[in-house]
């Protein structure tokens, strides 16, 4: 781990930058999932403030990946860092001054994940111009851990802010946080790609990136199998604060502590991927990790005390980023570079476009029929397509 540090400054710059990005959004997810129980104690008002934070972002995806393609990447995501640092800081002074609402919290989350939405295929896709390729899943893996631990150290410090000095400072303090990660990933050089990439009409972007897709036999045999379990993995940004606030009538010290359990699960995965290398088939580990993730989700609804919830979270966190980490590397090494940034944009544009309809039925499902069986359905589908993934046959290949 610390060769490639050493060795590739840049990388060491992005790493950086990620890291305080992802403790700023820890913080900042603690305190909307938080706000909006606390005003509402309903699963669809938490719904809808995840709906505005998901649709915008999908809406401009195929539009993203086809900038990220065309576009210097590293600019695109300094450029996107600060729009998310002056909705943070418009919502401090919001909060600050007693102003803030549900209009406003959805309006400024909705601005803050149009810029996500540019942000993110640029992020996945500038790996490969700043490592060497034998470095790729190393690199990712590193990444990957910054991510999780940052995953637990925000939700841990946002509890930590509203507690003892509000929410204004809660939202100031992920302002400050995408600012430092503009800066250490400001004037970092890439390396130079060929592109093919063009600016095209919403509906020609649109079909431009399906084509891209098809073209490319592992993507496009995933795609409908990782739309499936991420419809339902949904679920989880739902159930956590109302299942805190219903089943262990905790404030958002409990919200804190399931979100940093999960985001512990995926720091030690991702501990164990960035420093040793598994002599494990990437199917089956993808597959493996899946469904598991799935059978943790059937846990987490069935058994009801604080600790085993708190085990399921770390097992669903850990085995899902095992997943994630193999796939991403997957699509970075199998397809070529300069169609990276639009393929990527679109398997999260469609794997993301079920997200806000899931969110919308998990809220209206957990007012009606209860936490238990959103859970167990959401498990057994995750499983489902997990078995799905592995009749792929060009995983095997892979």
């Amino acid at each position: 781990m610390v060769n490639i540090f050493s060795s590739n400054r840049y990388f060491l710059r992005y790493f950086l930058s990620r890291f305080v990005s992802r403790i700023g959004d820890g913080i900042h997810s603690l305190v909307l999932l938080w706000i909006s129980y606390k005003w509402s104690h309903s699963g669809l008002v938490v719904a809808l403030v995840m709906i505005s934070f998901s649709l915008p972002a999908v809406l401009v995806f195929p539009f993203a990946g086809s900038l990220a393609d065309r576009k210097n990447r590293a600019r695109i995501m300094v450029a996107t860092d600060i729009i998310q640092a002056l909705c943070t800081f418009s919502l401090a002074l919001l909060a600050y001054y007693h102003k803030l609402n549900l209009f406003y919290l959805m309006f400024f989350t909705a601005i803050m994940s149009l810029a996500s939405a540019y942000f993110m295929p640029a992020s996945m896709s500038v790996i490969p111009q700043i490592v060497k390729k034998e470095n790729i899943t190393q690199a990712n893996g590193i990444v990957q851990t910054t991510s999780s631990f940052s995953i637990v150290l925000g939700p841990i410090i946002g509890a930590g802010l509203i507690a003892s000095i509000g929410i204004p400072l809660a939202f100031l303090s992920n302002s400050l946080s995408f600012l430092l990660s503009a800066v250490f990933f400001w004037g970092i050089k890439l390396k130079k790609m060929e592109t093919t990439a063009k600016r095209l009409p919403f509906f020609e972007t649109i079909k431009d990136g399906f084509r891209t897709i098809k073209s490319q036999p592992i993507a496009s045999k995933l795609l409908d199998k990782t739309a499936v379990i991420n419809f339902f993995f949904a679920a989880i940004t739902i159930v956590i604060p109302i299942f805190a606030g219903r089943v262990y009538h905790m404030d958002s010290k409990g919200i804190a502590a399931m979100m940093a359990s999960y985001g512990f699960g995926m720091f030690i995965s991702s501990l164990i991927l960035s420093s040793i290398k598994l002599k494990v088939h990437t199917r089956d580990i993808i597959v493996f990790s899946i469904f598991l993730v799935g059978l943790m989700f059937v846990v987490f609804g069935e058994i009801h005390y604080f600790y085993i919830t708190l085990t399921s979270l770390f097992f669903i966190g850990f085995f899902l980023n095992a997943a994630n980490v193999h796939l991403l590397s997957l699509y970075q090494t199998r397809l070529p570079a300069n169609l990276l940034g639009r393929i990527m944009s679109f398997l999260s544009a469609i794997s993301m476009s079920l997200s806000p309809l899931s969110y919308a039925l998990t809220g209206v499902f957990m007012d009606f029929i209860g936490l238990r069986w959103v859970l167990l359905l959401s498990g057994i589908f995750i499983g489902i397509n997990a078995v799905r993934i592995g009749f792929i046959k060009e995983l095997k290949e892979a």
